[in-house]
């Protein structure tokens, strides 16, 4: 699990630099994995405290937005 996380946080850490705030699809592009699988990412790594995300209810389901990588998601890079 550590090594999705570290993906997760590296494509999240491009996209803020680039002053975005990257939603699960754009990560998805950036990684190997599929938007769910992003999506159940964010949603641990957020328990653990890695990253602040936000949810989107959309119309067909939800979205998370990353806002932010915590100081212990950066120590991770």
């Amino acid at each position: 699990m550590k090594q999705e996380y570290i993906a997760v946080i590296k494509a999240v850490n491009k996209f803020l630099k680039q002053g975005e705030e990257p939603d699960t699809s754009m990560i998805a592009k950036e990684t190997s994995f599929t938007s769910q699988q992003v999506y159940d990412l964010i949603t641990g790594m957020e328990e653990k405290g890695l990253l602040i995300a936000f949810e989107i209810d959309m119309c067909c389901g939800e979205d998370y937005v990353v806002k932010e990588l915590t100081e212990k998601g950066k120590a991770m890079l």
